[in-house]
């Protein structure tokens, strides 16, 4: 994912010293731009694959520079000033990093509408706090709201994981040194009892790390105790600084060498389905830890990282680093079809990182804002430092006054007025040819602020109990005095169910919901987003299976989303292993169902929340059919024919004959976000199933 890049930095480089200890490092450097490299190339261009490991090496680095730092200043003063440190950390990080908070803001203001606005607003008020991991960690638990867009300030979600550490560890590190100076601890030893300190810390964060990953791995991604093991190794390499510099001349370049081939490797080895950050951060870790250590005693033979230009990268990484992520979201929707479209996030991203770096960070680095009289320089005793403290109050207003003026203006979602079900597939292409020849967004149902707030019902979507967690009483059904229908599949199923509700219960049926959102009904082990889905969907299944037995429906419906993802082959795609896997639930799971009916879902397309904006028009969301999408069409039709098996073909209901499929018909959005229905529209269509099961009830 993403990287922080604002370790301290020291201003002046110096000859190393017998112990170790060197003010420069321009190795280190080096790393801070192989990692802000990588891990802009994963955004703009999704190569490399393990880009995202750009954020483990960077926890590295700042561990060690920081903790190096509150080292040198313990041994120089015999203390540690809390007030000093966190004064050098606010002006390190917070002028620019609310300049981008601001500007941030303004451009998504000026781009979207309704509540991508207001949730980019409180995603601000969360970074300015140093939280933004904790929301995106409490966003991504959560399933059902997974598939919105991305929000600009995503990758701030790392800024506040190293300051979080930041609060603890000076104060852990100022006791133990205590405790050594009342003991009267050599400083050998008082190192020693740090190190250990700092031991216990890794351990313990790696070991709550494995166990959050296997429970909640979207919160293990973001939490701070699960990366607080990475930080703390930089922390270990700073503690060993003596003895790394013992490492002889010779042994240094092999192990930089190591190192940095070692996270050269993980960017080609480590993917989005590696486990993160234990055990996929093992690898980027120990090779930053290589590079750094083995540079303690001095940097020989390391061109690639000391030359002049990894330098000059290095020393822009943190703007580079704030830049390119809002960049890359803001010009995806603003120019959805350039083919430019990366270059000009590139561009920008550079030109912006230069200037905001020479006119924003150093001089306030180098200004006497938030500075104490004591330890002002003569050079900063000039009238820049009122200015740049002038400068950067004015934007910490701006951003409160911008976050608080939003935040309490928002209202809730107006209530979306329901629209009459279409007649028949003629009425519906004529309305879907009409919305392909719209000029302008009309007024739409639901409105974005509506539609944000779509999700799945809890009880039709969390799976069955106790397979599941959350899970319902999925053999409680209510009686009632028509036939039961059940649907089954995965979070399409859901989408459905307004569209089976509607065409069935006004004619006396009950429709029975057994479906559950990641789990597809299919006879294979599939992966999702969550692990915890991964892990319950295969009790689930066996629940419905033995529910189908036991309730004895009159009618199944079954729809799955295409594009499942395959233990068997390493979480990819694979239409064989799909269609082996439906053939296997048709014969050994519906083999005794009376009427088995099969809804295609509808084709992906661009997500309206993302690509509805200020400056778009109705052609900039249209999807279309591709061959991937017939393909599957091809496979469910030879799949689900025979005797008492229906397969319905819905491209039509949202799709021209030739492919052309709009957002939204007869002012009603189609899609909630990429893939799924809002339920308007899937209501809508329940004439026409009702229609298509004509042949089906008799």
């Amino acid at each position: 994912m993403t990287a922080v890049m604002t370790g301290e930095r020291n201003v002046a480089p110096v000859r190393p010293h017998a112990d170790g200890k060197a003010s420069f490092r321009p190795d280190v450097q080096g790393l801070r731009a192989l990692a802000v490299i990588v891990v802009i190339l994963e955004h703009v261009f999704h190569r490399p694959a393990g880009g995202f490991v750009g954020v483990d090496a960077f926890f590295v680095i700042s561990g060690f520079l920081i903790t190096g730092l509150l080292l040198k200043e313990h041994e120089r003063t015999g203390r540690i000033s809390f007030a000093d440190f966190y004064r050098r950390r606010v002006r390190r990080i917070m002028p620019l990093a609310v300049l981008v908070l601001v500007v941030t803001y303004l451009a998504t203001s000026l781009l979207f509408l309704g509540e991508r606005v207001r949730s980019t607003a409180w995603d601000a008020l969360w970074a300015a706090l140093f939280s933004a991991n904790w929301r995106f960690a409490a966003v991504g638990t959560d399933y059902w709201q997974t598939d919105g867009p991305v929000s600009p300030l995503r990758h701030y979600w790392s800024l506040s994981v190293e300051e979080q550490f930041y609060f603890v560890w000076p104060v852990l590190l100022v006791l133990v040194l205590g405790l050594a100076a009342r003991r009267a601890w050599s400083r050998g030893r008082a190192r020693t009892a740090v190190g250990m300190v700092m031991t216990v810390v890794v351990a313990g964060s790696i070991a709550f790390a494995f166990r959050e990953v296997a429970d909640a791995p979207t919160v293990a991604y973001f939490s701070t105790f699960s990366r607080a093991w990475e930080l703390g190794v930089g922390a270990l390499l700073a503690v060993a600084m003596p003895l790394l510099a013992r490492i002889p001349a010779a042994a240094r370049p092999l192990l930089q060498w190591l190192g940095l081939t070692g996270l050269v490797v993980s960017l080609a080895v480590i993917t989005s389905q590696t486990p993160f950050p234990v055990p996929g951060a093992f690898l980027p870790v120990l090779s930053t830890a290589l590079v750094i250590g083995g540079g303690v005693g001095g940097q020989r033979l390391m061109f690639p990282l000391t030359n002049r230009l990894s330098r000059y990268v290095g020393d822009i990484s943190y703007s580079l680093y704030l830049w390119h992520f809002p960049l890359i979201i803001l010009i995806d929707a603003a120019l959805p079809d350039a083919s430019h479209a990366a270059l000009l996030a590139l561009g920008g991203t550079v030109l912006l990182s230069v200037a905001s770096y020479h006119l924003v960070e150093e001089p306030v680095r180098r200004s006497s804002w938030l500075e104490s009289r004591r330890t002002r320089t003569p050079r900063q005793q000039t009238g820049r430092g009122r200015i740049q403290r002038a400068v950067t109050l004015v934007a910490l207003a701006a951003t409160v006054t911008v976050v608080v003026t939003v935040t309490v203006r928002s209202t809730p979602p107006e209530a979306a007025a329901e629209t009459a079900g279409v007649a028949s597939t003629a009425e519906l292409a004529i309305e879907i040819g009409a919305a392909l020849d719209a000029r302008g967004w009309p007024t739409l149902t639901p409105s974005l602020d509506g539609l944000s707030q779509h999700g799945f019902d809890r009880a039709d979507s969390q799976g069955c109990s106790p397979a599941t967690p959350r899970g319902k009483d999925c053999a409680a059904v209510t009686p009632g005095t028509g036939k039961l229908a059940v649907v089954v599949g995965d979070s399409m199923a859901v989408a459905w169910l307004p569209t089976i509700r509607g065409a069935l219960e006004p004619r006396g049926w009950t429709v029975h919901s057994l479906t559950y959102v990641g789990c597809p009904f299919l006879a294979a082990a599939t992966t999702a987003g969550d692990d915890s889905i991964v892990r319950s969907c295969p009790g689930h299944r066996e629940t419905v299976r033995r529910l189908l037995t036991t309730l004895k429906p009159d009618l199944v419906f079954v729809s799955n989303a295409y594009r499942q993802r395959f233990v068997a082959t390493s979480g990819e795609p694979s239409l064989p292993h799909w269609e082996n896997a439906l053939l296997t639930a048709r014969r050994d799971w519906l083999g005794n169902v009376d009427r088995i009916v099969a809804l295609q879902p509808p084709p992906a397309g661009p997500d309206p929340k993302a690509c509805i904006t200020r400056i778009s028009v109705p052609r900039d969301c249209l999807a279309s059919v591709s061959s991937e999408y017939r393909s599957h069409q091809e496979v469910e039709r030879r799949v689900w024919s025979g005797k008492n098996v229906s397969y319905i073909s819905t491209t039509d209901w949202f799709c021209t004959a030739n492919g052309q499929c709009p957002s939204f018909v007869a002012g009603v959005i189609v899609r909630r976000d990429a893939t799924h229905l809002t339920p308007q529209y899937a209501r809508r269509l329940a004439p026409l199933l009702h229609n298509a099961l004509a042949p089906v009830l008799g």
